[in-house]
């Protein structure tokens, strides 16, 4: 409380509410204003006092200091291990160039360092307690660790996140919309005539990796290409030599890509070479598109379309967030977004073949949320299982290109969709349903949060057989809510007609957190079957 105390105190000083000689508010004023002990503002203004942003005078009061030092941030560049720096120089070079602008236009300093990720907690709370900054900019190599912004938020110590968010959390970011930079980037591509596109990619688990993969997914969906054959490569790191082995292994499978989507400029770099290396041409034999509009990419022969969301611009606009925040201009927590455009250069070009038709209808509209909460299912790992296929596999779409990464264990996903037909035998389909999924939730250490059931009922004859279904259904929502750890959110789809489109939408609305657990959602428009819960 009293870090937080000095914290308005300090923004209200920078924002010119009290200048130099005047007089701060009396502990007993603070103590009132701010609903906290005698002890709390007592220890707030001491800490501005050894700070030297004010000064104590006998008789009269604590009064602002005469010359009031500058901002300080401390941008901590987090798990970038050995030469990981060195592997994306243009890259850091740009962030640093922007958060320096800023900082350099607002009259603040600031200082870098890297710090390795075990070592991370540690080193925020020695910022916290010495207050040695005015504000953290944090980058980190993976997606961001939830215990890390506790330290911050706890210790009243402002802070906002580049390119990192935690999905469904509120804090302070500034992130692009990445999975509509990727459907820009899939769908000029589709435009020029390609149906076999690579994508290229890395760190699959990340994040902003899965919208990126989700953007391009939905942009074939979209269209219903379906290409041939595996064309999705993730490696491990962003880095050139990454981009030139998967670009490599795309252009030597049986039927390879006419046009590659490079989910970042920096390993499209790597692309070039090994397309080059195979005696192919920039984009006569292949089309290729990055992402991130890095430095180089308008040097590049030929210069590289990407879709832009500049290095630069997260530097910069991170750092007047933070800025904002610490002196009192913005309320925390505050998200600000980069909006991806797509640069069209010349590696790219019309495919020989039969050009798809482009999209219609209307743009989609600006973001005005970070992309984790647009995706409904974003950063989430799902499992899909069950005995009807073709329902798994219409749900697994509709997952992937609402930002989900599908995962083959039960055990490491977040939410859980169930798929199975009714058939003749209504009891033996229900108990085979609730063994099932008690059984992954039982072998679970920490529970699966959401579980949903979706059922085909095709199987009842008449309007009783179907009544029968849905209260049996109900029963096994009731039953499987209360097993495993952490007591799940089990709702369930019964599908009365149509297939996976009609059910994966409401399915995907029943696994999120805005349902209460216990719901049947019932979908159907046959005469007699009820078409509501």
């Amino acid at each position: 409380m009293y870090q937080q105390l000095r914290q308005d105190l300090l923004a209200r000083i920078r924002r010119g509410e009290f200048t130099a000689g005047d007089l701060l508010p009396s502990e007993n004023r603070l103590c009132e204003r701010y609903e906290v002990s005698v002890t709390t503002a007592r220890r707030a203004l001491l800490e501005l006092v050894k700070e030297g942003i004010v000064y104590r005078k006998a008789g009269v009061g604590t009064m602002v200091a005469s010359r009031v030092r500058q901002v300080r941030l401390a941008f901590l560049s987090i798990d970038y291990r050995g030469d990981a720096w060195r592997r994306t120089p243009s890259a850091m070079g740009e962030i640093v160039a922007g958060l320096g602008a800023a900082c350099w236009q607002r009259a603040a300093a600031f200082s870098m360092q890297g710090v390795e990720r075990e070592a991370a907690v540690t080193h925020l709370r020695g910022l916290v307690e010495e207050r040695s900054a005015d504000g953290v900019l944090l980058r980190t190599a993976d997606d961001i660790d939830e215990e890390l912004l506790e330290v911050l938020e706890t210790g009243g110590m402002p802070y906002a996140t580049i390119k990192r968010h935690v999905p469904g959390r509120r804090m302070n970011c500034v992130v692009s919309d990445d999975v509509s930079g990727a459907r820009m980037a899939t769908d000029h591509l589709l435009d020029l005539g390609h149906r076999q596109i690579g994508f290229v990619c890395a760190k699959p688990r990340i994040t902003f990796a899965r919208e990126r993969l989700a953007g391009y997914r939905a942009a074939l969906a979209e269209r219903n290409v379906e290409p041939e054959g595996d064309l999705i490569r993730q490696r491990p790191y962003f880095t050139t030599e990454e981009g030139y082995r998967a670009t490599r292994e795309l252009l030597e499978l049986p039927s390879p890509p006419t046009a590659v989507f490079v989910a970042s400029d920096t390993m499209a770099l790597g692309a070039y070479r090994a397309i080059g290396d195979m005696g192919l041409r920039i984009p006569g034999d292949v089309s290729l598109v990055g992402y991130d509009d890095i430095s180089p990419s308008a040097v590049l022969q030929p210069p590289l379309t990407t879709v832009r969301t500049s290095y630069y611009d997260f530097g910069r606009l991170a750092a007047d967030l933070l800025l904002d925040i610490v002196e009192g201009r913005e309320t925390a927590p505050r998200q600000r977004i980069i909006e991806p455009a797509l640069v069209v250069r010349d590696s790219t070009r019309e495919n020989g073949g039969t050009v798809v038709a482009p999209r219609r209808g209307k743009k989609a509209p600006a973001a005005t949320e970070p992309p984790g909460w647009r995706g409904r299912l974003s950063g989430r790992d799902v499992a899909i299982i069950g005995s009807d296929a073709g329902m798994v596999a219409g749900i697994r779409r509709a997952c992937e290109a609402e930002g989900a990464l599908v995962v083959d264990d039960g055990g490491r996903a977040a939410i859980l969709f169930y798929c199975f037909r009714a058939g003749p035998d209504l009891g033996s389909a229900l108990d085979q349903a609730a063994k099932d999924v008690e059984a992954v939730l039982r072998e679970l250490p920490s529970g699966i949060e959401s579980a949903v059931y979706i059922v085909r009922a095709d199987g009842p004859a008449d309007a009783l057989e179907f009544v029968a279904l849905r209260a049996g259904l109900g029963h096994v929502v009731q039953k499987i809510s209360k097993v495993g750890t952490g007591a799940p959110r089990v709702n369930a789809v019964m599908l009365a007609c149509d297939g996976p489109q009609a059910a994966a939408g409401p399915a995907m609305f029943m696994a999120l957190e805005v349902t209460v657990k216990g719901e049947v959602l019932v979908l159907g428009k046959d005469a007699g079957v009820p078409a509501r819960t």
